[in-house]
């Protein structure tokens, strides 16, 4: 088990969502998860304030340099919104363009910079737009580029803003107008950076290659540095504010700190790394990684010192589980949900805070050498806790669509006396279907007992005993007219199973493993089935029904837009997430 406890960290959970937009004011970080802004100190990760801004793509924040309560917020949709801090209340909101892709904010100058992006005849349209401070209305356009252009960053004073495109790197000065060539890469560049002081910027490209130009701002300079470490496309550097200590990080997982052009590192951070932020105390470094995890790094002693964590990976909408994502432990207030592949976190539901991180695959962090080919993880699919936390069962998968694929039954123990979060495995079983699980249920009949069902037409029964040391073995193999079982769920009193398979749901005794009854469904598949005394609840898409166990009859059924039913400790209670 992969415990933070146990390393020293602490973690946190960010809300559901990928970060979309971040930045530093001082040395709180600010995220946007959605629609929902969380600040967070970097000092100690505590969770400062939670506001919804009301828009679903942030694309910039910044504090007004004029007045440090207010926030300033740019949509993708083209507005300018402005917060009050103190009392976080919306000030103003303008319409500024099609759509404001950057917000740029010096400190020095009385105007700040809007970058719209809009398409015009097929062609994409970038205008640069000069924003007066005090009064937040545009003032003019002072640039309007017909190329696609990216990663635009203004200087400290204010007066220049550089960008890349293609494999360019552009100046503009902002009181002038006038742009140059300040250096032109061999291949398109993917990530820039300024000092926040000094004349200093890096630039980086998809193959890893990082330039950091002295005078950046002086056009004819070329007094250029290379350095090459990383493998893959840089997404994420920065300068650290008091010298010219440089962060990088990328698809390797690698934070890599760079003195005096001498490489340092720091591996196995989790996801890919997609943005460095340097906070102005200068004993942190922010990572923000793409399986949507915010690691804040401390630099006295060169590792992660704090986890924002989060419940929804990349991916994640485009193929939604098919499994049980989320189990209450029934003795504490903590909820098990899955994370990033392979792990199960665990959040403490009270303090509002992730606890631990269960390592369930103990497999290595990929880092993805190969840009065209999409990584495949070990998953974790399903997993249920016993009600007395006593055993967790988990089923996890892999299959590339080339090889066989990997299927694991595994089962764990914990003493109940000891952390909530300390699971021992105890039994490890390949394959336990030849096909894919797509149940799990944990209760207790005679012994603990597990229920899997599979599309290879058949459900299992696995039971520990204490003769064979606490091992898990097959008990029973249940089939029912060659149809796929897609749900299970043991009474109770472990008196009785019911397995629904394609098109009937059938109850077994657990006694002799007999049918005692069986029911007609017209539904094609079951997603889930709770069973209470003589009643029995199964949902399946959009439908929701409920059963008479002694008449065999249908009590009633209503059409519901649930993805998840949640049964509560004390059983009196179903806890129902809807679908939007």
């Amino acid at each position: 088990m992969d415990e933070l406890s146990s390393k020293g960290l602490t973690g946190h959970y960010l809300g559901g969502g990928h970060v979309s937009c971040s930045t530093l004011v001082r040395d709180d970080l600010f995220l946007v998860v959605k629609s929902n802004l969380l600040v967070y100190s970097t000092r100690n990760a505590a969770l400062l304030h939670v506001q919804c801004l009301g828009v679903s793509q942030v694309t910039g924040l910044s504090v007004n340099p004029l007045n440090s309560q207010q926030l300033l917020v740019t949509s993708k949709d083209g507005y300018l919104t402005v917060w009050d801090m103190t009392d976080w209340t919306q000030m103003r909101s303008d319409k500024i363009g099609s759509s404001v892709s950057d917000l740029l904010v010096s400190k020095s100058t009385q105007h700040f910079f809007l970058v719209t992006k809009q398409t015009d005849k097929s062609q994409e349209v970038t205008t640069i737009k000069k924003v007066d401070l005090s009064t937040l209305a545009p003032i003019s356009d002072i640039l309007i580029i017909r190329k696609p252009c990216s990663n635009f960053q203004i200087s400290s004073c204010g007066g220049f803003i550089m960008f890349t495109r293609d494999t360019r790197v552009r100046v503009i000065n902002t009181c002038t107008c006038a742009t140059f060539t300040r250096y032109t890469h061999d291949i398109e560049l993917s990530a820039a950076t300024l000092h926040c002081k000094d004349d200093v910027a890096a630039v980086a490209d998809a193959e890893g290659k990082m330039c950091i130009l002295e005078n950046w701002n002086v056009k004819g300079n070329e007094e250029v540095t290379v350095h090459h470490w990383h493998a893959n496309r840089v997404s994420g550097m920065a300068f650290a504010p008091r010298s010219q200590v440089l962060f990088s990080g990328g698809l390797e997982s690698v934070l890599v700190k760079w003195l005096d052009g001498q490489p340092q590192f720091l591996p196995r951070i989790g996801g890919g790394i997609q943005e460095v932020l340097c906070p102005e105390s200068g004993d942190t470094v922010v990572l923000v990684t793409d399986d949507s995890v915010v690691h804040i790094v401390s630099l006295n002693t060169w590792s992660v010192k704090f986890k924002l964590c989060n419940v929804l990976r990349r991916g994640d909408d485009e193929c939604p589980r098919t499994a049980a994502s989320r189990e209450l432990s029934r003795d504490s207030s903590h909820v098990l949900m899955t994370s990033s592949p392979g792990h199960i976190q665990v959040y403490d539901v009270e303090k509002r805070k992730h606890v631990a991180d269960l390592d369930i695959t103990n497999q290595n962090k990929c880092t993805g050498h190969e840009k065209n080919k999409k990584l495949v993880y070990i998953d974790v699919t399903h997993f249920k806790v016993s009600e007395d936390g006593e055993w967790m069962a988990t089923v996890e998968r892999r299959d590339d669509g080339y090889l066989t694929p990997e299927n694991r039954l595994k089962f764990w123990s914990r003493d109940p006396e000891e952390d909530t979060t300390k699971f021992t495995m105890v039994t490890c079983i390949e394959p336990p279907h030849n096909k894919v699980v797509t149940s799990l249920t944990l209760g207790h009949t005679s012994h603990p007992t597990a229920v899997t069902t599979s599309t290879d037409q058949s459900a299992k029964v696995w039971m520990c005993t204490e003769e064979e040391g606490g091992s898990w073995t097959l008990e029973q193999t249940l089939k029912h007219r060659n149809g796929p079982g897609f749900a299970s769920v043991l009474s109770a009193d472990g008196s009785v199973v019911a397995v629904a398979y394609k098109g009937a749901t059938v109850i077994y005794s657990t006694s002799d493993w007999e049918i005692k009854a069986e029911i007609p469904q017209n539904i094609g598949r079951v997603d889930q089935m709770f069973l209470t005394g003589y009643y029995l609840l199964s949902s399946a898409k959009d439908l929701i029904s409920v059963w008479d166990l002694t008449s065999l009859s249908l009590c009633w059924e209503v059409s519901a837009n649930v993805s998840y039913i949640l049964s509560l400790p004390d059983k009196t209670f179903l806890a129902f997430v809807s679908r939007k």
